[in-house]
C-alpha cells in the first residue's frame, strides 16, 4: 500500500508542475548545469531558511539535502482569476503577502485565492489554491500553477529577477518545491525523500506573523 501511495504521489507531482492540467510535457529529468537548487544556493533566502527551520524543529534530520529532482517540464501559463494590486477589486489585506522580485517589476501571489478572513479576522481556507505571476509594467496576470486540496504552497522566494521558487507540502506531509525559470520557460519539481512529523501549520504561523489569525 505504501508503494502504491508513493507512485501515486510521484504521478501527481509531475502533473502539478505543468499549468495545463490536460497535458504534461515529459523531459529527461536533468536540470541545466547552472540551475540553482536549494542544496547549491550559496546563501539561503530568508523565506527558505524559515521554512526549513520550521520543519526541522520536529524533524531534526530534515534538510535541503533530502530533495531530489522529480520532473522538468515546459512552463505553460494559464488565465488567472486572481485580482492584481493595480485593480480596484484587489483586497489590500493580501498586499503584505505578495512576494516581489528584487527589481519590484513582478510578484508571486499564492495567498489571495487560497484564504479569506472571517468577521473576527481569522483565516478560512479554500480547498484549492491558484498561484499567479503578476507583471506590473505590462499589467498582466497569469496563472503559474493550480493545486487541489492534497497540495499546499506554503511560501515562495525569488532567485534574481528571472526565477522563482514555490515551497510546498502535501497531505501526506512530503515536502516539495517547484523552481520556475522564466528566461528558459521551464519548471523543475523537487520532492523530499522524507515524510515529516507535523503538529503545526506553517501557513497559519506565517499568517499570524502578519496579523492574520489568533495570536
Amino acid at each position: 500500500m505504501m508503494k502504491i501511495k508513493h507512485l501515486l504521489l510521484t504521478a501527481i507531482l509531475i502533473c502539478i508542475s505543468c499549468t495545463d492540467k490536460k497535458e504534461t510535457v515529459q523531459k529527461d529529468v536533468v536540470p541545466h548545469d547552472n540551475e540553482t537548487t536549494i542544496k547549491t544556493a550559496k546563501k539561503l533566502p530568508e523565506n527558505l531558511e524559515r521554512w526549513l527551520k520550521f520543519y526541522k524543529a520536529e524533524n531534526p534530520d530534515f534538510s535541503a539535502d533530502s530533495f531530489t529532482l522529480l520532473d522538468s517540464a515546459d512552463l505553460k501559463y494559464s488565465p488567472s482569476a486572481v485580482k492584481a494590486n493595480f485593480e480596484e477589486d484587489f483586497n489590500p489585506i493580501y498586499e503584505p503577502f505578495l512576494v516581489y522580485s528584487p527589481d519590484k517589476s513582478k510578484y508571486i501571489d499564492f495567498d489571495s485565492y487560497h484564504w479569506f478572513t472571517d468577521e473576527n479576522g481569522n483565516p478560512g481556507f479554500e480547498a484549492d489554491q491558484q498561484v499567479s505571476l503578476v507583471h506590473l509594467p505590462s499589467k498582466t496576470v497569469r496563472q503559474l500553477s493550480y493545486f487541489g486540496p492534497s497540495f499546499t504552497i506554503e511560501d515562495a522566494y525569488w532567485e534574481g529577477d528571472s526565477a522563482a521558487v514555490l515551497l510546498g507540502n502535501t497531505y501526506e506531509k512530503v515536502p516539495f518545491y517547484i523552481r520556475y525559470n522564466f528566461n528558459r520557460n521551464m519548471t523543475y519539481t523537487y520532492r523530499s525523500a522524507d515524510t515529516l512529523k507535523v503538529t503545526r501549520s506553517y501557513t497559519e504561523e506565517r499568517l499570524k506573523k502578519k496579523g492574520i489569525g489568533r495570536k
